[in-house]
């Protein structure tokens, strides 16, 4: 029998396959739309149709209580807490950038969780922040990365707001800076917004879709703070998080 976790954020829904091991042994992705249910059941569906499924499936998130099927819910906070302190197994900060909300976490030398906080200004450091900039200078969000690579020097955007931060970049545009430039500036904003949540004084990880689709972000983390990691496929971390927590409470 295998466990799922699923993650059910607003824009995309994650879930993991865990063994009798409790060992990660596939992922799977899908945005959420407006159905978390059917979000979910894509995941099930998924990994049931090679793996017998044990039940309730194990959720966190924005949907985690929306499912027909049995599930037990949990706190995606606490998930993704637990999930990245089986992974480092030391005291940290976490910095989860998500598609619509960006979150702080401390973890302690236990593994509890010691302080939250989520950002409060709009979309600004999130990921619809990049997705909305893109869409409206018609980049694709997978070109980001390799245009900010060709960057000789940052253009910083002052902006908070995607409709103002637009129109900061097309004067910018206007004035003679290259796209590169801009996008590394556009990236810089995204960490900027991040760390304003709280000051960075332990270990930090960084988590998210975010990360896990704009490496070069981790990177730009790693020259601010170098005690600093992502771990692979991050955005994954509360899914598998969820099954952790439901293990170790025997449900």
């Amino acid at each position: 029998m295998y466990k799922i976790g699923i993650d059910l954020g607003s824009s995309f829904t994650k879930g993991v396959l865990v063994d009798d091991n409790n060992n990660i042994i596939d992922y799977h992705l899908t945005r959420t739309g407006f159905d978390f249910n059917k979000a979910a059941q894509k995941i099930i569906d998924k990994f049931s149709a090679d793996h017998e499924i044990q039940y309730p499936v194990y959720t966190c998130g924005y949907g985690r209580e929306e499912l027909k099927i049995p599930f037990a819910s949990n706190s995606e906070i606490i998930a993704l807490a637990n999930a990245v302190f089986k992974h480092y197994n030391k005291k940290c900060s976490i910095i989860d950038i998500g598609g619509q909300d960006t979150k702080y976490v401390t973890v302690s030398e236990s593994g509890q969780v010691d302080k939250f906080k989520m950002n409060r200004k709009c979309a600004a450091g999130t990921g619809s922040f990049i997705e909305e900039i893109a869409f409206r200078l018609d980049i694709s969000v997978e070109e980001f990365t390799s245009l900010a690579k060709q960057a000789t020097e940052e253009t910083k955007i002052n902006s908070y707001c995607t409709v103002f931060a637009v129109s900061e970049i097309v004067g910018m545009i206007k004035k003679g800076s290259t796209m590169p430039n801009i996008i590394l500036g556009i990236y810089n904003s995204v960490i900027d917004r991040s760390v304003e949540l709280s000051p960075i004084e332990d270990f930090l990880v960084i988590t998210g879709g975010i990360p896990d689709n704009h490496p070069l972000i981790v990177n730009l983390f790693k020259k601010r703070f170098p005690n600093c990691d992502s771990p692979e496929k991050s955005q994954f971390m509360a899914a598998y998080g969820c099954v952790l927590l439901n293990l170790e409470n025997n449900i």
